[in-house]
């Protein structure tokens, strides 16, 4: 037994003071009465004198009870009782999904196996329950009681994210080399590696499986305007024997196209759909069915189908009338000193001609022949004339299909090394395209005047102008880059996210979006009640391969030592209040007592 905290027994100082009331008498006075009973009374009085020993009776006692108490209470006393902590640590992970041969998950089975190892400990043993996905945490603030964590155990669900394998083995490291468990239980589909700290159960429910699964799935837009997309789907055969696989895609709930793939033992192939209708939402589907059902389905969006909206700020607005016969592209446009900021609300893209914002701009931005000297891009240019292009990048998404030898430039401005653009195309004296990222938008900068677009009549510049207006509007890109488990930061203007589950979260635009748990469809939605879908896979081939499972190899830490015995500190501050307040019932009820039988006397 002990005190938590011995520095509140100074408060013991305050019980001697209940004695100096008992000290201090009424001082004697004359008084008229009218009745030998009074006089009496005040005759009895006078008989006491200050100074002499008080007269203790038993409300002194039971207040100096309570005080006495109360003071140790605060003092936190406790009694020790022999413990046995225990940490389990539950694999919650997307492979925990698989089916096992006997026809349950894996998940279950881990729930199963654990449920009995706990129900074989000491009834006294508390438990600390951890589960690894999305990220390792632990469930609950304080350790339980076996009962309750065998509820919460069995109460545990899978999600579709893998485990972070860096963060999952400090994890156990630390639960194993620490003084805080005796037993650490990991339930898992990953075995243990030799060697691991002898702390440590492992409970391994992976047993081979084979598998197929669809890894990336991918839609680009083969050109600005077009409609007509391009599917890509990397598919995997993770078993012993050739399979034939057939995939299927479909566009918000109708089915667009049909493939199959041969794939031998542990090969990976591409399937393609090269011409897919538009749509909203994209599933595809392995229609050979196996053990692992959610790497079977992938979804992709294609936000860049809907009309691209573009608004156009320039003293010449007149060089935006040939983007108008661009198909699906809106054109706003706006004089420079008409411009504010609010007008790049709901824009897709915006081009600066002539022109530099205040601010950095919330959207992707192409900025045609900036002024020098500018306070947000900081430019430092050159005027040239003629435009002479020396080197430029064949490769490059910007300058595919351009015959640079054809384009005719008079006039322009070449740009100076720029501390986070790169160059794309260099000319004589400095570059005359770059592009850069910053807050999660592209930016991109010309030093000569591709406007106004002018389509077959200028092919060579309408061919660079489309691939640079689609690079800044993401055609061609993959748009199903999200994965489960990976935060990703919300987007400006987006105020609530609807998860596959539908449920609502409010977000803040630039912070981080953590749950990602489930595959599927996610809705951001803005602050006019506009949707727009992204799609989160699981998209990891390293989870869906349940052939060939790595063990995770835990080290023990050096200076580490098991523990023998563990004391849990039982506090008794709730009894000594609950004998304090007691003790104030019982004073409250003999005072009332005393006074009513005075009264009635």
């Amino acid at each position: 037994m002990g005190l938590l905290y011995p520095g509140a027994l100074w408060l013991l100082a305050i019980v001697p003071v209940l004695v100096l009331p008992y000290f201090a008498r009424e001082r004697p006075s004359r008084v008229t009465v009218s009745s030998v009973i009074a006089f009496r009374a005040i005759h009895a009085m006078r008989r006491e004198h200050f100074g002499r020993w008080p007269r203790l009776d038993w409300t002194f006692f039971l207040e100096a009870a309570a005080l006495i108490l109360a003071a140790l209470a605060i003092g936190v006393p406790y009694v020790s009782r022999a413990s046995n902590p225990i940490a389990v640590v539950l694999d919650n992970s997307a492979a925990m999904q698989a089916t096992l041969p006997e026809g349950i998950t894996r998940f279950a089975k881990a729930q199963k196996e654990t449920d009995a190892m706990l129900a074989n400990q000491d009834a006294n043993s508390s438990v600390v329950l951890y589960l690894t996905s999305p990220r390792p945490h632990q469930v609950g603030e304080h350790p339980t009681t076996l009962d309750e964590a065998r509820a919460a155990i069995a109460s545990a669900k899978p999600t579709d994210a893998p485990n972070n394998v860096a963060t999952l083995l400090n994890l156990l490291t630390d639960l194993s080399s620490g003084t805080s468990f005796t037993k650490v239980i990991f339930a898992s589909e990953r075995p243990l590696a030799s060697g691991a700290p002898s702390r440590i159960t492992a409970i391994t429910v992976g047993d081979p499986v084979e598998n197929y699964a669809i890894g990336s799935f991918t839609l680009s837009r083969e050109s600005f305007g077009a409609e007509a997309l391009h599917a890509s789907l990397t598919v995997a055969n993770f078993s012993t024997k050739p399979r034939e696989l057939t995939i299927t895609v479909s566009g918000d709930d109708h089915r667009l196209g049909t493939a199959k793939t041969s794939l031998g033992p542990g090969e990976t192939g591409l399937v393609e759909f090269p011409s897919l209708s538009p749509a909203k939402i994209f599933r595809a589907e392995i229609g050979d069915h196996d053990a692992f059902a959610l790497d079977n389905v992938a979804y992709a969006t294609a936000g860049s189908i809907k009309k691209t909206s573009i608004l156009f700020v320039s003293p010449q607005p007149a060089d935006a009338d040939g983007l108008a016969s661009i198909p699906d592209v809106v054109v706003t446009t706006r004089t420079p000193d008409a411009f504010t900021p609010t007008d790049l609300q709901g824009i897709d893209l915006a081009i600066f001609q002539y022109a530099i914002p205040h601010d950095l701009p919330p959207v992707n931005t192409l900025l045609v022949m900036p002024t020098p000297g500018d306070p947000v891009f900081g430019f430092n240019v050159a005027q040239v004339a003629p435009v002479q292009i020396a080197r430029w990048s064949a490769a490059d998404p910007l300058t595919d299909s351009v015959n640079f030898r054809l384009l005719d430039i008079r006039a322009g401005e070449v740009f100076a090394t720029h501390p986070w653009m790169a160059s794309v195309v260099d000319g004589n004296g400095g570059s005359l395209m770059m592009r850069g990222e910053r807050q999660g938008h592209r930016f991109l900068a010309l030093g000569f005047n591709p406007f106004p677009y002018l389509g077959r009549r200028n092919l060579p510049m309408s061919i660079l102008t489309l691939n640079s207006l689609g690079y800044l509007a993401g055609v061609g890109e993959n748009s199903a880059g999200y994965r489960t488990g990976q935060p990703w930061l919300v987007p400006a203007g987006i105020k609530t996210v609807v998860t596959p589950s539908g449920s609502r979260i409010a977000v803040t635009p630039g912070t981080l979006f953590r749950d990602v748990s489930a595959q599927g469809i996610y809705e951001l939605i803005d602050a006019r009640g506009a949707g727009t879908p992204r799609a989160i896979n699981l998209s990891d081939f390293t989870v869906s391969d349940l052939e060939d499972i790595a063990p995770l190899r835990v080290e023990a830490a050096s200076g580490s030592r098991a523990q023998s015995a563990f004391l849990d500190k039982i506090p008794l501050s709730a009894f000594l209040l609950a004998v304090v307040l007691a003790l104030l019932v019982v004073e409250a009820a003999l005072v009332y007592r005393r006074r009513t039988a005075a009264l009635e006397a």
